[in-house]
């Protein structure tokens, strides 16, 4: 069986590109037969990267709202006539390029929806005609949580065949045996709470930052970590020199390779407490994962799909969403309570061993034997023609074939 799969990214240094990076080297490890299709500006990456499967840089730059100048590219399909299935691996817009060249080829369509934007465009027309069009079309849509796959038929008012595979780990690389002697001496007598990921209002670094102003005067060992870079940094520095942390946090920049697993092997907690906002959430979490695959305890607050990434009191703790005093309890416990922070990230290491990639792709594998059975109607059948849903709203659609 060939694949065509479709990505907005590939580099490993956002959640996206990592999924994509590591399900595609599973992929290859596996000896499945399969090219990425990536946008165009991707292919100075692709070649200095020297990866070991095939990719094709020919998609449209990502964008926001269809109606944008290059919205039209995304209408005009990719030939995928060599090929037996098209996966988009993620949502709006990719998933509308590759459901049109699934559709004008006739070969079987699945998706997946990691979160936002699965389900905010639901939100805009003409994106929701458009999105809720390659939903009804797709074989299967894959979603890494069940706070996902509720939000998108909540939204779309419509049930989909949707099946949750959560995302997954890279065990090895987080279980490396690293030389931490000079962090470890950096960092003696500190408690270090680390955050990783793209400073973004909705990873809620500023939940953290005022916890840490409550629990500081206490204890005054405490270090936290950011690692990642984005449009709120100069918001946050702004806000820790407002609550006095100009000791107790440190804006470590876009952190990669050894140097990140480094700096979470030698943290104490792993803190990241997302929100939800207006249609944008946390579809999964993988670096609970990778906080887990290292051993450590995680905090995180209710949103997103979080529950899906934590096991709550069993791998980490999970406080309500925007609880600043339960985000503060629960550094405050753990810090007090080394056996039960010990607890936690041991069981933490063995529910991330449970989603190394290679389980993982497993379960995709067998989604493509059971799509690929599945024949989507012919682009002239009247079952293919655009029409009004059951709904009654106008919109394209075709409708796809019984199993």
């Amino acid at each position: 069986m060939r694949i065509a799969l479709f990505s907005s990214d590939i580099e490993p240094t956002n959640g996206y590109g990592t999924i994509a990076h590591e399900l595609c080297a599973a992929f290859h490890r596996r000896g499945v037969d399969f090219t990425l299709f990536l946008p165009k500006h991707l292919a100075t990456y692709c070649r200095n990267s020297a990866l070991p499967f095939r990719t094709c840089c020919v998609l449209p730059k990502y964008i926001h709202r269809i109606y944008q100048p290059t919205g039209l590219r995304y209408f005009f399909p990719i030939d995928v006539r060599s090929y037996d299935l098209v996966h988009s691996l993620f949502d709006f817009p990719y998933c509308l390029h590759a459901c049109i060249s699934a559709k004008w080829r006739r070969k079987p369509f699945m998706m997946g929806a990691q979160g936002t934007y699965g389900v905010r465009p639901l939100m805009f027309l003409p994106e929701r005609w458009l999105l809720k069009w390659c939903y009804r079309s797709a074989q299967s849509v894959t979603v890494p949580s069940h706070f996902t796959r509720d939000k998108i038929q909540e939204y779309a008012k419509e049930q989909y065949p949707i099946e949750i595979i959560h995302n997954g780990v890279n065990i090895a690389r987080f279980q490396k045996k690293l030389d931490l002697t000079a962090l470890q001496k950096q960092y003696t007598g500190r408690k270090i709470l680390i955050t990783i990921g793209a400073l973004i209002g909705r990873k809620g670094h500023d939940l953290v930052l005022r916890a840490l102003a409550r629990i500081v005067p206490e204890e005054p060992r405490i270090l936290y970590l950011i690692i990642g870079e984005g449009n709120t940094r100069k918001p946050l520095e702004a806000l820790v020199d407002e609550l006095h942390l100009q000791n107790h946090v440190e804006f470590c920049g876009e952190r990669t390779g050894d140097d990140l697993v480094a700096l979470l092997q030698i943290a104490d907690i792993y803190v990241h407490t997302p929100k939800y906002a207006h249609g944008k959430f946390e579809g999964f979490g993988i670096v609970y994962l990778e906080a887990g695959a290292c051993g450590k305890p995680v905090i995180a607050t209710d949103a997103g799909g979080v529950r899906d990434a934590i096991i709550n009191g069993q791998t980490g703790v999970i406080v309500p969403d925007n609880d600043i005093p339960g985000i503060a309890g629960a550094i405050r416990e753990l810090l007090r309570d080394p056996e039960k922070a010990r607890r936690l990230g041991e069981q933490g290491r063995l529910y991330a061993q449970e989603h190394d990639w290679e389980i993982i792709v497993e379960k995709f594998l067998e989604l493509y034997h059971v799509c690929s059975l599945r024949s989507p109607e012919p682009p002239g059948s009247s079952a293919a023609r655009c029409g009004s849903d059951s709904s009654g709203k106008r919109g394209p659609r075709w409708r796809r074939a019984s199993a």
